[in-house]
Formats: C-alpha cells, sequence, structure tokens
C-alpha cells in the first residue's frame, strides 16, 4: 500500500511540473508572437525590410565619417551614404501597411528609442559640418556648388604649386613663398568672400574649412612664408607709433616751451622791479 501511495504521488508531481513547463512554454511563444503598436504577430515583412535598409545605411555613413575624419573630406566623400540614410529613414516613416506606419511600430516606443537616435547622431553630424554648403541640391541630385568647385580648383593650383618648387633637400623655403605668394593669396581671399567673417564657422562646408586651415598652417608654419611680410610690418607700426606719439609731444612742447609758461613768470620779475624801485626811492627820500 505504502509504495502504491509512493507512486501516486510522484505521479502527480511529474504531471504539475510538466503543465508548469508547458504553460511558461506557451507563455514564451505568445511574448514572441507580441509586437508594438498593437501587433499580436510579427511586424509586416515591408516594414522589417526597410528596417534593415536603415540598419545596413548607418552603419555605411558610420564608416564613411570615422574614415574620412582627417583631413576632413566627410561632406565630399559621404553625401551618397548620407542621402540613402535619409532616405531609408523617410521611407520607415511615410510607409503604412494595414492602416499602421511602419515608423510608429520603431520609433519612440521605448526608452531606448534607437532608430530616432541614430538618426538625429547622424543628422547632427552632417548639420554641423554645414555640408549641404558644399552642394547644390537645385535639380534633384546633389552636385557640388559652383563656389566649391572654385575653390577647390584654387586650392589645388596653390598645393600643386608649392610641391612643384619645393626643395626637398633644402631648408630654404623663398622660392617656394615668392613663386607661389599669389596663388595663395587669391585662395585666401576667395575664401574669405565665401563667409561673414574671416574664420568661417557661420555657413562654410567643413571640407572647405579644413582646407583652408591647412593650407594657412602650411604656409605660415612649414613653409615659414611670412617672413617675407616681416619688414613692411614694421615700417608700418613704427609709423603708426610715431603719429600715435604726435598729439603727446604737441602738448609737452606746449605745456614747457610756450608763451602761456612764460607769462607768469614776467608778471612776477616785473613786479619785483618795482619793488626794489620803489624802496630805493623812498630811502633817498629820507636821506
Amino acid at each position: 500500500m505504502r509504495k502504491y501511495l509512493s507512486f501516486f504521488i510522484l505521479y502527480f508531481l511529474h504531471s504539475s511540473i510538466s503543465a508548469n513547463d508547458e504553460s511558461f512554454i506557451n507563455a514564451q511563444e505568445i511574448m514572441k508572437l507580441i509586437r508594438g503598436g498593437g501587433y499580436i504577430k510579427p511586424y509586416p515583412e515591408e516594414c522589417t525590410t526597410i528596417l534593415k535598409l536603415l540598419a545596413h545605411s548607418a552603419s555605411d555613413f558610420t564608416l564613411c565619417s570615422i574614415t574620412n575624419a582627417k583631413p576632413i573630406t566627410l561632406c565630399k566623400n559621404c553625401i551618397t551614404d548620407y542621402l540613402a540614410f535619409s532616405n531609408t529613414y523617410h521611407n520607415l516613416t511615410t510607409t503604412i501597411i494595414n492602416g499602421t506606419s511602419c515608423g510608429s511600430l520603431f520609433i519612440s516606443q521605448d526608452r531606448f528609442d534607437v532608430v530616432l537616435e541614430f538618426h538625429d547622431r547622424i543628422t547632427d553630424i552632417w548639420n554641423k559640418g554645414h555640408c549641404d554648403d558644399c552642394f547644390d541640391f537645385s535639380e534633384g541630385a546633389a552636385k557640388p556648388s559652383n563656389n566649391t568647385m572654385k575653390f577647390n580648383k584654387m586650392f589645388e593650383d596653390t598645393i600643386n604649386c608649392i610641391n612643384s618648387n619645393l626643395d626637398p633637400t633644402s631648408n630654404n623655403t623663398d622660392e617656394v613663398c615668392v613663386q607661389c605668394m599669389q596663388s595663395y593669396l587669391a585662395l585666401d581671399m576667395f575664401y574669405k568672400t565665401l563667409s561673414k567673417d574671416s574664420i568661417g564657422v557661420d555657413t562654410v562646408c567643413m571640407d572647405t574649412v579644413d582646407s583652408m586651415n591647412t593650407t594657412r598652417s602650411i604656409w605660415s608654419k612649414t613653409l615659414n612664408c611670412c617672413k617675407l611680410r616681416k619688414t613692411p610690418e614694421v615700417i608700418f607700426l613704427c609709423c603708426t607709433a610715431i603719429i600715435s606719439l604726435l598729439p603727446l609731444l604737441y602738448y609737452v612742447a606746449v605745456r614747457y616751451c610756450g608763451p602761456i609758461r612764460d607769462l607768469p613768470n614776467v608778471l612776477k620779475e616785473s613786479r619785483f622791479k618795482q619793488s626794489i624801485m620803489r624802496s630805493v626811492q623812498s630811502y633817498r627820500r629820507i636821506n
């Protein structure tokens, strides 16, 4: 009897555990089917396809932007990847399947909000570099703007001039400075016309800004070409100093050498002589 009772208890426990396991498995299967946006089934295939394309385009732009970070050629070399990402994100937010937008399934559904975070960060990188200023979108497709092409041509001419006149066996760079002075000054003047300030941080494409900064660094630090302007600058500073001192010299001269200072002394001397003459006359009268 005891033997049958033990068997019954073991069988009951085994059945209970199996039922619990089965219910747990069923719960997991149900959770796998539950999706955001009210779906109790897998997401629409069209939406997941767009999402995968968005992930690939984000990866391509990230790789491109990092590899073109220095020297900065991000705008020029990553425009295709950026437009692919931007267009795919637009498709994600505008595609509607069975009355539900694909964007509503993946955007702003949780605290991570990964899709929106990636979109905002990539857009911020592009806008921070004013990359749109490099291109002309008037004809629908992105192509380099006229200012960008003109600057790039002048930049290439200046660099080619430096390379062709630079003697790697000598430290003397005077020949490079003389031969390339006009090309460099023309490039610098044109760059200043692209922006409201001489730095160019307001609207100028970052590719252009970095190219100009690099050229200025090579010209002034590496080639030391600014030394050719030292003599005119010294003469200008000396003339400025002399002109600035003229008013001071004038007031000093007037203060110590003019008639205004002599007048009180004349008056004092005249009064002193009159006093002496009066004393002498008084003494004669008494005697």
